[in-house]
């Protein structure tokens, strides 16, 4: 079940002030906040976001191409990450246009993650996997977002 976008403002609210505190352990493993300066207004901005592991110095996101968020880093920047009850420096790189890592990405996501598939526009069975075409036509509105810890973390 989708969660309706006006309750949206207030969970992300909610997500960044439980992730930031000791209770972090309820939802760390699969969500982080990004805070990044917007590449526009110069302004301190932050986002909570589902996340998978790729390895001990990788991360991935995928996110609709609706949200303003990921433009920040259609080039390589260096953010910070709330990551695992952790503040970590981060590089993070955009990639609207990859088709097939971002489809590979969304079928691990929702091996995972299968409620978020009405996120992607995907309508799946209990139990079951998206087609190749859904995988296909979800990715084709998404962008990945890769992280890369850097030494500084």
């Amino acid at each position: 079940m989708r969660i309706p976008e006006p309750f949206f403002p207030f969970i992300n609210l909610v997500m960044k002030l439980l992730l930031n505190s000791p209770l972090h352990r309820l939802m760390s493993d699969s969500i982080m906040v990004v805070y990044f300066t917007g590449r526009k207004s110069g302004r301190r901005r932050s986002t909570p976001v589902r996340y998978l592991r790729e390895g001990d110095n990788s991360v991935v996101c995928l996110t609709s191409r609706d949200t303003g968020w990921w433009h920040n880093f259609r080039e390589p920047a260096t953010v910070e990450l709330q990551l695992a009850g952790k503040r970590v420096v981060v590089q993070a790189h955009a990639h609207p246009d990859d088709t097939v890592r971002k489809e590979e990405a969304l079928r691990r996501a929702l091996e995972h993650f299968p409620g978020d598939a009405a996120y992607h526009g995907i309508v799946v069975k209990r139990g079951g996997a998206p087609s190749t075409e859904q995988l296909h036509q979800a990715a084709l509105n998404d962008v990945l977002v890769t992280v890369t810890l850097t030494g500084n973390s």
